[in-house]
């Protein structure tokens, strides 16, 4: 009862939350993650997700399981949206806006983080965040700009790179956080064999033999989604055995399903039919389950605000917009773009969101990140959320 009760009304409000800031176009995630700090340690207390290795009750750690699924999910949705045939065909302009706006964020959130905690592994962690773009924000706020294209492959190319390098964090902590040239080798063969083989395989099953298309005629039952996500807990189950964090398994396992959008097909009905099966697919998916893993996020918000220092929240937020804007704005003017042009990409790249909040989630239940430096950049991540639709708004007029 006490877990019913619970999920009853985290989700309930999670779902009003989240829809009144979509309605006026910030991402609902920020109500989402609000509701986890309401009903949290951190304000009413009414469910407590204890630190890594404490004992949990039984609800809160039915919870965790919940949302633990739903990051699963999450990140299943996130390889659906990549696409490997637009990975393949990407433009070299986007390409060097993205890893520019990467190496520049990196470098400047290392530096922050590092100043602040003088440990190389949360540090990292917390620059692993700062440099990801949000796609699924992107996409939304900037459907009016002519760089529109250009800024989403941006932020797909980040997707991508955000989870290689999750992957080399992720394999640093099952090695009891050691961080050296050997392991990020080993981990990356891992990674790039990984991302191949399934590649390979999607291709023979997907675009070749046509699999899906024998699931789709039992739509109406639920089988094409309960394979999608059989699939990603398989890999992710995968991921885990080879020393990788489950996301990466679900990740890859939403670019196998995507695959599906390039199967040849000379008719455009049905193409327009695939595309709106495959939307409702990932809607179906992410409507209950990802906002569980939003609100456990705010759940797991539990400072202590003695020891959080307001100056880091300051340049951390600092750190996150001028990263993106130098960085992204350097590589559009190294590919042609002109003044305002480099500010407007620069801007819509400062967006952050979901891969974010996974990334600092894992840091904090692996104990490396702690409790006070994952609030500090659970408030920079949903000020940079809150704030960059704001900022491109004014930035993009004229």
């Amino acid at each position: 009862m006490e877990f019913l009760l619970a999920i009853l009304v985290l989700l309930l409000f999670a779902k009003l939350f989240g829809e009144f800031l979509h309605h006026f176009g910030f991402s609902s995630l920020i109500g989402e993650v609000a509701v986890g700090i309401i009903f949290g340690p951190a304000l009413l207390g009414w469910i407590v997700i204890p630190a890594a290795g404490e004992p949990i009750a039984a609800t809160a750690e039915a919870i965790r399981g919940v949302a633990m699924l739903g990051l699963i999910v999450l990140m299943l949705v996130a390889g659906m949206n990549s696409r490997f045939d637009m990975l393949m065909k990407v433009r070299f302009k986007a390409l060097v806006i993205a890893v520019s706006g990467m190496a520049v964020s990196f470098a400047l959130g290392f530096g922050v983080a590092y100043t602040w905690t003088q440990q190389i592994l949360p540090s990292l962690f917390v620059a692993a965040a700062l440099s990801n773009t949000a796609t699924e924000i992107v996409t939304r706020f900037t459907e009016r700009s002519r760089f529109r294209h250009l800024m989403v492959g941006a932020a797909l190319i980040d997707d991508i790179i955000a989870v290689y390098v999750l992957g080399i964090l992720s394999t640093a902590v099952v090695r009891g956080g050691v961080f050296d040239l050997d392991m990020i080798i080993w981990a990356t063969i891992g990674i790039v064999v990984f991302f191949v083989l399934i590649g390979y395989l999607s291709r023979k099953l997907i675009i070749k033999a046509d699999i899906m298309k024998k699931l789709w005629r039992f739509e109406r039952r639920g089988v094409p989604l309960a394979f999608a996500l059989c699939l990603a807990l398989a890999l992710a189950l995968i991921a885990r055995y080879i020393g990788l964090h489950e996301i990466i398994g679900a990740y890859v396992a939403g670019l196998f399903i995507g695959r599906l959008r390039e199967r040849p097909d000379a008719l455009l009905l049905s193409r327009i039919r695939l595309n709106a099966i495959l939307e409702d697919a990932r809607v179906a998916l992410q409507a209950i389950l990802t906002p569980m893993f939003f609100v456990f996020v705010g759940l797991t918000f539990a400072p202590n605000w003695g020891q959080v220092d307001i100056f880091l929240i300051f340049a951390l937020v600092v750190a996150a917009f001028a990263g993106k804007l130098i960085g992204c704005g350097a590589g559009a003017a190294a590919v042609g773009y002109k003044r305002r042009e480099l500010v407007e990409i620069g801007t819509a790249m400062c967006s952050r969101g979901s891969l974010e909040l996974a990334v600092l989630q894992f840091g904090l239940l692996s104990g490396i990140v702690s409790p006070e430096l994952f609030a500090v950049m659970v408030v920079v991540t949903l000020t940079t959320t809150l704030l960059t639709p704001v900022f491109f708004k004014f930035v993009s007029k004229g």
